[in-house]
């Protein structure tokens, strides 16, 4: 899955200069277009002052719309809504966002508006976090070997074929405080890395190159798990699932992955995996 065309939401404020940051690095490192989009919070019928509009996004992004390969978009109506239907195109690879203040009305993306975005993109939306000090050298990955993160951590490979891919996985002692004696545990994490070789040769059915990816197992939770594989490369890109099971599972884009979102400070790819077959 080739990066064709990177979009990038901006509310022309400073929170969104590390997506523009991170959209321009892997346009220079893919030579991928790029559709700047920023929701003007009108009415439908309310006509915005495009030129105006215009000469905002090139001061913010310092680029031209009349440069090939750079396209502004400014649609009408709520932003998460607006931003979402303006991805809605086939050929966008990604939508790249930055991390917004929590519990205001400009929180659109890392508050309770986050489950809309994300539940309402079917491309992998990448939440920039970090400077983008260059391209991604290590993806580190949460599993609970589902079908769902199998089909996330397959499209970031092929999205970052460059890039070092570290599988983690937290596990815990069912009914832990009944169960006290250490030869439990060590059943437990005897079958959890059984399954962890598993789950890994049939990606390396899929995706030749995973056969070098390394791996962790954690008992305790998602976000210590990430935490953990993040010591490898605190600049490594974290590569999540919308829908997993156990220690990834979600209802709706708004517990484990929402949660992990406002936790960890690395850059995160969210895959939409509501329909995943691999």
């Amino acid at each position: 899955m080739p990066i064709d065309t990177i979009a990038v939401a901006t509310d022309f404020s400073s929170r969104a200069d590390r997506a523009i940051d991170r959209a321009r690095q892997l346009r220079q490192s893919t030579g991928a277009n790029l559709r700047f989009i920023h929701a003007t919070s009108l009415a439908e019928d309310d006509p915005a002052d495009i030129a105006a509009l215009t000469q905002r996004m090139r001061l913010t992004t310092g680029l031209d719309d009349k440069e090939d390969g750079v396209e502004f978009v400014f649609p009408a109506g709520s932003p998460p809504a607006a931003i979402a239907n303006a991805c809605e195109r086939d050929d966008i690879s990604m939508l790249v966002i930055g991390p917004a203040r929590y519990n205001t009305l400009g929180d659109f993306f890392l508050g309770t508006a986050v489950d809309y975005v994300l539940r309402n993109m079917a491309k992998p939306v990448l939440v920039a976090k970090m400077r983008a000090n260059g391209p991604y050298r290590q993806i580190v990955a949460g599993t609970d070997f589902s079908v769902g993160s199998a089909h996330a951590i397959l499209t970031a490979a092929r999205m970052f074929p460059e890039a070092a891919i570290h599988v983690v996985h937290a596990w815990h002692v069912p009914f832990q405080a009944w169960q006290k004696d250490s030869y439990v545990a060590e059943e437990v994490e005897k079958a959890e890395l059984q399954n962890m070789k598993q789950f890994l040769a049939r990606l390396k059915e899929h995706e030749a190159r995973l056969g070098d990816a390394t791996y962790e197992l954690v008992m305790s939770n998602a976000s210590e798990a990430i935490r953990r594989g993040l010591e490898l490369d605190p600049s490594a890109l974290v590569v999540l699932g919308s829908h997993g099971a156990s220690g990834f599972r979600q209802a709706a884009i708004g517990s484990v992955t929402s949660d992990l979102l406002r936790a960890i400070e690395a850059d995160t790819l969210v895959v939409n995996t509501k329909d995943a077959e691999v």
